[in-house]
């Protein structure tokens, strides 16, 4: 979960921004990663620069990046729009075993409250300013002794596929709820900590194994264990993806999913506050190219979230129909279990969101996303069209 950074901590990020900067050499290594929804959704591995003998050359790639968005009830007549957020993101390597990367985001308080606040309270007209969050920044170190990775900062958890992926990179607007609503923030589950992974590579298998232990929440109070097991198969012109994760974590009386609820609303006594298994899920996701440029990508992700003796399951599954370079169409179905407002002592309401969309690249690194989503829960939101522009610039 993403919280506001203090002063001082601003501060020092910039000041390490302006070093790196000052310590990078002129060239600028960079790697064209496609534009193609579809295609986005692949693992993407990064060369390494390296000098004429061999060595390793540290380098720095800066992205600066932006989105604007529109938003239009039909129900209620309510549009809204403006700036989502301005982005900068930083992605470098220090030695040939140690990199680091940084996502530092603008986000405007207006997008941001819309995706986090549950229609009945978010207010008419809501103040407008721009919060700056650090949504990851973390140093990654590859040990040469062993196929391992150990990683220190801020930085999104593996549990998930969609998770892992920024809302800007995402292939629709909104993120899955089922880690939007179950971890309380419009960007997933982050986390401030240390993660480990293991990882064999066979060709065209490859598995890994990954453990994280972090603090997250807005005042990083909860204390949260991870573990994943990751399977993915090369065949050529189809590839797949296996995933299944564990989480354990500390449960309190401000958990973020009832953080709506009245004084005597959900939970407030029955609470297990003790570690344990408090979710598990798993994912499937499959990539297949087509004859000619068509390219198919298929995902699905399942969550079981215990909250006391509760249990609240949810899942999604999208398809990504590639038609060329510059053109795609999506469709969505997700369904999970969330509190019933008019019933708060433990009153659950079965919520299911189809969402149908089409995204337009019209030159490298430019995206304009439409999209329209009806939600059968209005206490949450209004069945809406929602349109997104999202850019990135490399510097």
């Amino acid at each position: 979960m993403l919280k506001d950074i203090n002063s001082n901590v601003t501060t020092v990020v910039f000041l390490m921004i302006i070093g790196l900067l000052i310590l990078t050499p002129s060239g600028v290594f960079g790697e064209d990663s496609g534009s193609k929804d579809a295609e986005d959704s692949e693992e993407q591995y990064g060369d390494t620069g390296t000098t004429d003998d061999g060595g390793i050359n540290p380098f720095l790639e800066v992205e600066l990046g932006g989105e604007t968005y529109y938003k239009y009830s039909h129900e209620s007549g309510d549009g809204i729009g403006g700036l989502a957020a301005i982005m900068v993101d930083l992605d470098g390597q220090l030695s040939d075993r140690l990199t680091f990367f940084g996502a530092l985001h603008f986000d405007s308080s207006v997008w941001h409250d819309y995706l986090n606040q549950p229609a009945r309270i978010r207010k008419e007209n809501p103040d407008y300013d721009i919060e700056l969050e650090v949504e990851e920044f973390f140093i990654t170190w590859k040990p040469e002794f062993a196929s391992m990775e150990f990683t220190a900062g801020r930085m999104f958890s593996v549990v998930s596929y969609a998770n892992q992926l920024h809302l800007a990179d995402f292939q629709f607007n909104m993120k899955p709820r089922i880690f939007t609503e179950y971890w309380g923030d419009n960007h997933g589950l982050a986390m401030d900590g240390a993660s480990l992974k293991w990882f064999r590579d066979a060709g065209r298998t490859r598995t890994a194994l990954l453990f994280e232990a972090a603090k997250t929440g807005y005042d990083s109070e909860h204390t949260v264990f991870t573990s994943t097991v990751d399977f993915a198969f090369d065949m050529g012109n189809f590839d797949m993806g296996v995933r299944g994760f564990g989480y354990f974590d500390h449960q309190e009386n401000d958990h973020p999913l009832i953080k709506y609820m009245p004084a005597n609303g959900l939970w407030n006594e029955t609470l297990n506050e003790g570690m344990g298994l408090n979710a598990w899920g798993g994912g499937v996701n499959a990539l297949w190219d087509t004859p000619g440029e068509r390219t198919v990508f298929f995902q699905t992700e399942w969550v079981n979230r215990k909250i006391s003796d509760d249990n609240l399951f949810g899942g999604y599954a999208f398809l990504i129909l590639d038609h060329n370079d510059k053109f795609s169409s999506s469709i969505m179905y997700q369904q999970l279990e969330l509190p019933d407002f008019e019933n708060p002592v433990k009153g659950f309401k079965k919520e299911k969101v189809y969402t149908i969309g089409f995204s337009y690249f019209p030159i490298y690194n430019h995206r304009l996303r439409l999209e329209y989503n009806h939600f059968s829960n209005s206490d949450f939101y209004d069945n809406m069209v929602l349109a997104k522009w999202t850019f990135f610039i490399d510097l």
